[in-house]
């Protein structure tokens, strides 16, 4: 790598970050008083916070239903629509 290259570089990821120390009064004016002197909100664990998820051998029987029973309508749907074209 070129010593200008590096330069250059090292530039931008200074600016970046100095703009990252930016005030941007158009979204601190959006908070009212009351957000501002809220208190933080309680951290939870992540897994009390979200809903565990089913397993994978439950929801792929599931899908599996589910694609069964629309091929069946699909497929009665076809044979309606021989049947009135025929």
């Amino acid at each position: 790598m070129t010593r200008s290259l590096a330069m250059t570089i090292c530039a931008c990821l200074v600016t970046l970050a100095a703009t990252g120390c930016t005030r941007v009064p158009e979204l601190e004016d959006q908070l009212t008083a009351d957000l501002r002197s809220a208190d933080y909100p309680e951290l939870v664990p992540l897994d009390q916070a979200a809903a565990p998820l089913p397993l994978p051998a439950t929801q792929s029987a599931e899908l599996e239903q589910q694609l069964l029973a629309r091929s069946a309508r699909l497929q009665n749907r076809a044979r309606a629509l021989r049947s009135v074209s025929n």
